[in-house]
């Protein structure tokens, strides 16, 4: 399956929760309902400020084709760009899927040919060790574990000034899952951050996983991990699970941080990189 049948199939719930009122708003022949846009993009969790901003946008355009309209008006708002850094730390809150992301990303760079070295700072959980062994295992990728109880700022530093971390093409840092809510951890994190960005100023990117089934609440563990961490690209997790595929278009226009992967499900190769236009012509019903 090709990456934009994927992506394609993953926003399937997504589509069909907005064909019916799409319908409606591009009535053929009759001016476009644009409050019924707006409630369509609601929908689809788009929020409402960005909803509003939108349905602005496509009618300031005055085309003949608003689908076409807001087609190009969603891509302007997601297609967002980043360089691609060979340090990427994973933080999220859990159950967000975040050590999955790093194990497919793993999986991926090494089936491309790329040597990849993962450091796991999750000093807490042994289950995240398990985890995280267990997809190196699969990929065939070297790792370092913290000790049980170790500061996981220190883990970090041993791991990406040791030999394997300078040699790897990437390095994949897993952190502790952590509430946004709770302060002391997010400190930690904050901690974690410095060292990596002291060790590797120049080439050190966030990634913040994000569950899209949580919708607006995503916004809410933006903001926070903002402060901490200061994501400087998203993946947006178990699309094919959710209804609310607009929460994208939602974090892309407010944060104006690119989604750098999507998860469409559990195998192994169900991380793909974010492309603005396959994204949205995912999201809008298709053309009979």
């Amino acid at each position: 399956m090709s990456l934009t049948a994927k992506i394609n199939k993953s926003l399937g719930k997504t589509r069909a929760k907005m064909a019916q009122a799409f319908q409606a708003v591009f009535l053929k022949g009759a001016a476009p309902d644009w409050d019924g846009l707006e409630e369509a993009l609601l929908l689809a969790d788009v929020g409402g400020e960005t909803a509003g901003a939108i349905v602005a946008g496509v009618r300031a355009k005055k085309s003949t084709d608003p689908m076409a309209a807001l087609r190009e008006e969603l891509i302007g708002i997601l297609d967002l760009a980043s360089p691609d850094l060979p340090v990427k730390v994973f933080v999220g809150i859990n159950g967000s899927g975040k050590t999955t992301s790093l194990g497919k990303l793993g999986f991926a760079l090494a089936r491309a040919g790329k040597r990849v070295y993962v450091i796991g700072t999750d000093t807490f959980r042994a289950a995240a060790d398990r985890q995280l062994e267990q997809w190196c295992r699969r990929a065939q990728i070297p790792c370092l574990l913290g000790k049980a109880g170790s500061d996981p700022a220190s883990v970090l530093f041993d791991g990406l000034a040791s030999a394997e971390g300078k040699k790897a093409d990437y390095v994949l840092v897993d952190t502790a899952g952590r509430l946004h809510s709770n302060k002391n951890l997010m400190q930690e994190l904050a901690k974690i951050m410095g060292v990596g960005r002291r060790v590797r100023p120049e080439g050190l990117e966030t990634l913040l996983t994000l569950d899209a089934a949580t919708g607006q609440n995503a916004l809410q563990q933006m903001e926070i991990f903002q402060q901490a961490a200061q994501p400087s690209g998203l993946i947006l997790t178990k699309l094919d699970g959710s209804a609310k595929g607009g929460i994208a278009v939602a974090l892309a226009a407010k944060y104006g941080i690119p989604i750098k992967y999507v998860g469409t499900g559990e195998g192994p190769a169900d991380l793909l990189p974010f492309r603005a236009q396959d994204y949205v012509d995912s999201l809008l019903p298709q053309k009979e």
